[in-house]
């Protein structure tokens, strides 16, 4: 009876102990991913930032096309209404073009001021994919 109760400790502690050493390989493996992810986002948000300061020529072009197009129109007195009209519709896609800019510049300087939110999100969505993946491993997929 007392060697079959060591026995059975000992197996005890030998499952224990190889369910810590996978825990820990598992926990390993998955701050690598983090560190791995860390540094492709650090990586491509460099990127990022001679693309924010292409844009922010852009929109320096884009206003002075505007101030072009404005002395045109109030210079251009002889202009028939079609034109003026047409010039005035110009004037506005370009009015709603510079605010798209606008906001996608905002956006692009708040992820590269903030790449922790976009890490952050990442590191969300792919925990989701892989619960989502072990559930449907299990086979306790849920009903479509």
């Amino acid at each position: 009876m007392a060697k079959t109760l060591k026995d059975l400790l000992l197996a005890l502690l030998n499952a224990t102990l190889i369910l810590l050493a996978l825990c820990l390989f598992l926990g390993w493996k998955l701050a690598q991913s983090v560190e791995n992810i860390r540094t492709g986002f650090t990586e491509n948000l460099k990127m990022v930032a001679p693309l924010r300061d292409e844009m922010q020529g852009i929109a320096g072009e884009m206003a002075g096309l505007r101030s072009d197009l404005a002395t045109f129109r109030e210079e251009g007195n002889v202009l028939d209404t079609v034109t003026r009209s047409k010039l005035n519709g110009a004037l506005d896609r370009l009015g709603n073009i510079e605010a798209k800019l606008e906001e996608t510049q905002t956006r692009l300087a708040g992820l590269v001021e903030n790449p922790e939110d976009l890490i952050n999100h990442a590191i969300t969505t792919s925990s989701e994919a892989v619960g989502k993946q072990i559930v449907a491993i299990r086979g306790c997929e849920p009903p479509s």
